[in-house]
């Protein structure tokens, strides 16, 4: 007889094991369950001679049943998808379906009102259900637009290589193209009204021309164009604002900052003059702006409200008195680091005046040393020494140097002033004395929020302010209050802290004098722990 082969190591492995009983049979699982049952039945001596025995309708049976393993896990499942079905398919009736097209259409463009153009964020309300995917869908909801979300962000960097930078041009110009031949996008555009083309860098002329003749551009009223440096660039010799003025006739607000050259003022003007009078807000920022631009601005945009030229370089006088007597709405002027030339050469002189803005509201400026303060604080009393309606006013880098007698603070006729800016300012304590005069004379029941972060304002002055808000906590509306850098001690900060309740944050950031743990922006909620 040939020996016995002996099975292999894998052989083995592979073989199942089966538990077997006492009499060599595969051993069952016994398993107990309480099986409720629904018939009547009777009580047994046993149970009723039981003190515990608390009889009930319902009682249940106590059986044992023997099954297999796999027999009995394939009806649990098939017992518990039963149930799923039933829950489910009411729960199924996709909740989302039951609200009516027109109330979804008003949350959603509610919400896309706060997207600022950002677009890509409607994309994430399709994948709920189809329901939101129709609605996030819709035109309607395409009426503000950010350029620079259908684009790669390749396509929005900032380069100096010139191949590059032709390559990037020719990328837009086929991206372009293929959104305008696309019929849905088509539809969409013809619902903007606020086109922002900013921070497209290499956008040009040809570009804009071509993004506008596939837009309704006449009912668009809002348009952005800021750091476009390539908007000169056009293969038919076409100027962008000629270009915008024969598209968007009702234009309302226009930005143009950060372009990287000198206006043209005579294509500047035809845009003003087909605008006809419609332009309320121009934001002609970080741009080299020409003496003669308020001459064409004041006698095509008698409506205009809002200017902004900040850290802009003029050519020559600017004459902007010529606002105040033109433009009778204008209400916000913004100069930060801008300081045109002035015919007023000194404070007699900008008191004579009788040029004002009597409808100003807000004013932006800032004195810088290597400027000069002196023809500064005099523009600036110029402006705001009128203006009954100015409700803010920014002064950070205050300094005078004029004559110690000389009062700023009280030339300001508005009682009304409801945000006041100080912000590293350089105020010695006869300044600081006159800003706590006008606090307690004109603005100590109109100031909601006041900065004097980082300036040197006198600490006796500085108790003197919040002594006044604390007699007229009653009155008092303040509610930001900023802090940073100042002499303020704890002891100040705690007796106002209790006395206004209208106040609602302060900072307390680099603050010497404050105890450890203070130091912060500190809201009202840890008032109480001050």
């Amino acid at each position: 007889m040939s020996p016995k082969r002996k099975s292999t190591f894998p052989e083995k492995r592979n073989k199942k094991k089966k538990k077997k009983g006492l009499l060599g049979f595969t051993k069952r699982t016994n398993i107990l369950f309480f099986i409720k049952d629904l018939g009547d039945s009777s009580e047994t001596d046993d149970e009723t001679q039981d003190v515990d025995f608390e009889p009930e309708n319902e009682q249940y049976e106590f059986k044992k049943v023997v099954r297999t393993r796999r027999r009995l896990r394939s009806n649990i499942n098939d017992q518990d998808s039963e149930i799923n079905r039933e829950t489910f398919s009411n729960f199924n009736s996709n909740w989302a379906d039951g609200i009516p097209y027109e109330i979804l259409f008003q949350i959603f463009k509610l919400y896309a009102s706060n997207l600022n153009g950002n677009i890509n964020e409607l994309n994430n309300l399709k994948k709920v259900c189809r329901n939101w995917s129709t609605v996030a869908d819709d035109a309607k909801l395409w009426h503000n637009l950010k350029f620079s979300c259908l684009l790669d962000p390749e396509l929005l960097t900032n380069t100096n290589d010139k191949i590059t930078i032709n390559q990037i041009i020719n990328k837009i110009d086929l991206k372009i193209k293929s959104l305008c031949l696309n019929t849905q996008f088509r539809l969409k555009f013809n619902y903007i009204r606020i086109l922002n083309l900013s921070d497209v860098f290499y956008l040009t002329c040809d570009h804009l021309e071509l993004i506008l003749s596939n837009c309704n551009s006449k009912n668009i009223f809002d348009l952005s164009l800021a750091n476009c440096k390539k908007l000169t660039c056009s293969t038919s010799n076409k100027l962008f604002e000629n270009v915008i003025g024969d598209y968007c006739e009702n234009l309302k607000f226009l930005n143009l900052s950060g372009l990287g050259k000198q206006i043209n003022i005579v294509s500047l003007t035809y845009l003003f003059s087909k605008v006809n009078g419609k332009l309320l807000g121009l934001d002609l920022s970080l741009n080299s702006l020409p003496s003669n631009l308020v001459n064409a601005l004041t006698s095509h945009c008698e409506n205009l409200e809002t200017l902004d030229i900040s850290k802009c370089v003029l050519k020559g006088n600017v004459q902007l008195e010529l606002i105040s007597l033109k433009c009778k709405n204008f209400k916000c002027l913004k100069m930060y680091e801008t300081f045109p030339k002035t015919k007023f050469n000194t404070i007699t002189s900008v008191l004579a005046s009788e040029i004002s803005f009597p409808n100003l509201e807000e004013y932006y400026g800032s004195f810088y040393v290597n400027y000069g303060t002196c023809p500064m604080i005099m523009l600036t009393t110029k402006i705001c020494k009128d203006s009954q309606k100015l409700k803010l006013m920014d002064l950070r880098c205050y300094k005078t140097s004029l004559d110690k007698n000389f009062n700023f603070f009280s030339l300001i006729s508005s009682k009304n002033l409801e945000k006041l800016f100080l912000c590293n300012s350089m105020m010695s304590d006869i300044d600081s004395n006159y800003l706590y005069q006008a606090i307690e004379e004109k603005w100590f029941n109109s100031l909601i929020e006041l900065d004097l972060s980082w300036s040197t304002i006198d600490q006796r002055a500085l108790a003197k302010i919040f002594e006044c808000f604390r007699l007229n906590s009653n009155k008092c509306k303040l509610e930001k209050l900023n802090l940073t850098g100042t002499t303020v001690d704890t002891d100040m900060i705690r007796m106002l802290v209790k006395e206004v309740k209208s106040l609602k944050q302060i900072n307390l950031t680099s603050c010497r004098s404050i105890d450890r743990g203070m130091k912060k922006l500190i809201f009202k909620e840890e008032f109480q722990n001050l």
